[in-house]
């Protein structure tokens, strides 16, 4: 009896401690991730929307993001200041000392928070809308095939008022010009990636200086001509992409809104214009990321107001107000997590109630987290009146380059186009170019063109090419082989090379 008692007062025992050490365990599990979570929340606010886990999967979080993000944090044993391997710009030169370092001990509790708290994999994309049908009614696609091995179209652009139509190759540094009929009739040389034209008695380029990632200021406004170097008017900007042409202090000069992409460096601002070719910069936002901006009085101050659409870690759109004497007032009106891949954005009332609402398209795949994600699409927001900013409609998109609304069968409701640079190729390669087709209340047929699959698109345009009184399209490929792309469509690419294609709206000429 004894013996048995003994026993089982072993058992009890172990089985005390064993639940014991498995329960303390458990606890301090479960303490670490609940410590990483606010460690995370506390940290990563700081520079952006808080990501939360189920963004991404654990795979993507493991070994794509969160390395990443503690070379940028300065975590102790991740920052190496003195690897020269890394991409030019990624990270300072000089080293940073120990004291300034992010604690280890920290880092690894916000990445078990991540891993423990993210999906295995994310889920399926739920798409409401009936599949992409092949063929454009009252359409009709002409290509410029063979003019470049590897073509890198970085601009594609309608003249409607002089009826050309420019496209510039990045890699080849040149600009050409073509008439309606698809005949080059002028071309210039530019500096590395032109990527925004303004045509006129003075033709005006950005050139982005470097496709890569860097934070070198190579980029440039400069002037072209036919036959003669381009002439710079403002240099030694980081990756510019834009430039926004306005009078922003009533002095009767033309200002330069310039958007400065960058990589861990760039930022918006505006140039003023203070005569004789002079001009005096002004920062708006001294962070990278800066996309494109557009001028609209969206106060109706009778004063100049700007819109921007930033990316780079802090995605959203911002309106800068005028107030005067060259001050402007920020005002954050959406912001999207930092794996959103913010990169298009637009003014447009879809309502007709005359206050401008905003398009924006999420689908940057390039960076450290390559993998198909559902929340990838165009999302069109309607303005209240007071310029607060509510999501209306999400057209999802893999990876979605650029979307622009417009009225293209002329029945009075706002049609759109959009490209996909980053497609899922295995299942919907058609969604590498789109035509929403409204069939009322913003509800859409999706048409794509029979050559879809011929170019990468990586930039479009929309306009009346040819005076007809409607509205045509242009798309420029970029054969750039990054994120995951079939072989089968790669040798394609090279076997068939196209710059551009051309969709002739041809519903006036019936």
């Amino acid at each position: 009896m004894k013996k048995v008692s003994a026993l089982t007062a072993a058992l009890v025992s172990i089985i005390f401690s064993v639940n014991y050490s498995c329960n303390n365990n458990t606890n301090k599990a479960d303490d670490t991730v609940a410590e990483g979570e606010k460690l995370a929340r506390a940290y990563c606010i700081s520079c952006h929307v808080f990501p939360e886990p189920a963004l991404l999967d654990k795979k993507t979080w493991t070994t794509g993001v969160l390395p990443k993000m503690a070379e940028l944090m300065y975590v102790e044993h991740y920052y190496d200041p003195n690897n020269a391997s890394r991409t030019l710009g990624d990270m300072p030169a000089s080293r940073v000392q120990p004291d300034q370092l992010f604690p280890s001990e920290k880092w690894e509790k916000i990445v078990k928070y991540y891993t423990t708290a993210a999906p295995e994999k994310l889920p399926e994309r739920t798409d409401t809308l009936s599949p992409i049908q092949i063929g454009m009614k009252n359409f009709s696609a002409y290509s410029f095939y063979g003019r470049f091995s590897n073509p890198v179209t970085t601009l594609v652009y309608f003249d409607t008022v002089a009826k050309k139509i420019f496209f510039g190759d990045g890699n080849a540094g040149k600009v050409f010009v073509t008439n309606p009929s698809f005949n080059i009739t002028d071309s210039f040389s530019t500096d590395a990636g032109a990527t925004d034209i303004h045509p006129g008695k003075v033709t005006s380029v950005v050139a982005i200086g470097s496709i890569t990632p860097t934070d070198e200021p190579r980029g440039k406004l400069e002037i072209v001509k036919n036959g003669e170097d381009p002439v710079t008017i403002i240099g030694n900007l980081r990756r510019p992409v834009q430039a926004t042409y306005a009078d922003l202090n009533n002095d009767g000069r033309q200002d330069i809104i310039i958007s400065e992409f960058g990589f861990r460096q760039g930022g918006l601002s505006w140039f003023e214009n203070t005569g004789n070719g002079n001009y005096t910069k002004h920062i708006l936002r001294a962070l990278p990321g800066a996309i494109r901006t557009e001028v609209y009085d969206f106060n109706k101050d009778g004063k100049p107001d700007i819109a921007v659409l930033m990316a780079q870690g802090d995605e959203g759109v911002f309106i800068y107000y005028n107030e005067g004497n060259g001050k402007f007032r920020e005002d954050r009106v959406i912001r999207f997590p930092p794996v959103y891949g913010s990169n298009y954005f637009q003014l447009f009332d879809f309502n007709g109630d005359g206050f401008m609402d905003i398009i924006t398209t999420n689908g940057d795949n390039a960076d450290y987290s390559i993998i198909l994600k559902p929340y990838h699409g165009i999302r069109i927001f309607y303005n209240n009146g007071s310029n607060q900013f509510e999501q209306k409609y999400f057209l999802p998109v893999y990876g979605v380059q650029k979307a622009i609304p417009a009225d293209f069968d002329n029945d009075g409701d706002i049609d759109i186009v959009s490209i996909a640079f980053y497609p899922d190729y295995e299942k919907r390669p058609e969604e590498s170019f789109i035509y929403w087709e409204n069939s009322g209340d913003n509800t859409y047929k999706k048409y794509t063109f029979s050559g879809f699959a011929e170019g990468r698109w990586l930039t479009m345009d929309v306009g009346d090419m040819d005076g007809d009184g409607d509205k045509d399209i242009i798309i420029g490929n970029a054969f750039i082989p990054v994120g995951h792309v079939p072989e089968s469509y790669i040798e394609a690419w090279r076997s068939r090379p196209v710059s551009i294609t051309v969709l002739e709206n041809t519903i006036n000429k019936k």
